[in-house]
């Protein structure tokens, strides 16, 4: 039976912890662990991983200075045990079958990946709401990935079982603090892992408006920052050309839409000056 070690970063949001713990507990298979890493958090997280691990022997706690989500991440997987390996953030939960239906499909215990489908939690109605986006298998390859990331898809880290050798020979980039996602998932579809897709929502993602994938111009530079790394991760090269021909397309015509909208701007501001001006006038001559 594979052990399958669960990673949670934390960084000041115990008050989502018990949720997350929770669907850990309740899970239908029950050979995992769980590695909390506290990343600095300034609120009541200790004590809530505490008594967690106090609870259950499969749940350890380990606390570091805070260096942000992927230095989290990549403390977890250096001190996993397990065969395969359930990245989990703080704030999201998984349905109780997850591990139960993923470890049922798994054949070989390198190389390969397992992804189940997700939904979005509503952190404000308490609401359960479709995905973001249609995941399907052709979608599961380093080029599809690399060229249409965010456009018309992008698969939650959440959604995967990881084989244990695929992220301790990766990790998470800790130069970028959005976009690691993709980075990683690149990587990891760089050796061709054979992949299992499970069609069924198995996990919820929580949307919060204080998020930092809410905030535009972060996730740019980010991106920005992460476009940079790509000639150290794909090694077919036609297909690097063809994604910068794409994005160079994509940038000019952002370039072109957004001078649009300030010479609209322009426009209206001009307009109003003369309306202004004219009922001036008008007032003016009304008072005579």
């Amino acid at each position: 039976m594979y052990k399958i070690s669960v990673i949670v970063p934390c960084y000041n949001q115990a008050v989502f912890l018990d949720d997350c713990v929770n669907s850990l507990i309740n899970q239908t298979y029950s050979n995992w662990e769980c590695i909390l890493v506290n990343d600095g958090s300034t609120d009541n997280t200790e004590e809530k991983a505490l008594e967690w691990q106090s609870k259950d022997n499969r749940i350890k706690y380990i606390k570091k200075t805070n260096g942000g989500l992927s230095s989290a991440r990549n403390t977890g997987i250096r001190n996993v045990t397990g065969d395969f390996v359930q990245f989990l953030d703080c704030d999201d939960f998984l349905y109780k079958e997850k591990f139960e239906k993923s470890v049922q499909k798994i054949k070989n215990p390198t190389n390969t990946i397992v992804i189940t489908d997700f939904q979005r939690f509503d952190n404000t109605t308490k609401t359960v709401l479709p995905p973001h986006c249609i995941l399907e298998e052709k979608y599961f390859n380093q080029k599809e990935i690399l060229l249409k990331w965010d456009n018309p898809f992008s698969i939650p880290i959440h959604c995967a079982l990881f084989s244990r050798d695929i992220v301790e020979k990766y990790r998470f980039n800790e130069e970028l603090k959005a976009k690691e996602d993709w980075i990683f998932w690149l990587q990891a579809y760089g050796d061709k892992p054979e992949t299992f897709f499970i069609k069924e929502y198995l996990l919820a993602y929580r949307m919060s408006s204080a998020g930092m994938t809410n905030n535009e111009f972060f996730m740019y530079e980010n991106k920005t920052k992460a476009i940079e790394k790509l000639d150290q991760v794909i090694s077919d090269k036609d297909l690097l050309r063809t994604f910068y021909k794409e994005n160079l397309l994509s940038a000019m015509n952002e370039n072109f839409q957004l001078m649009e909208r300030i010479k609209l701007l322009g426009y209206k501001r001009t307009m109003k000056y003369k309306i202004n001006k004219i009922l001036k006038l008008l007032h003016l001559k009304n008072n005579k």
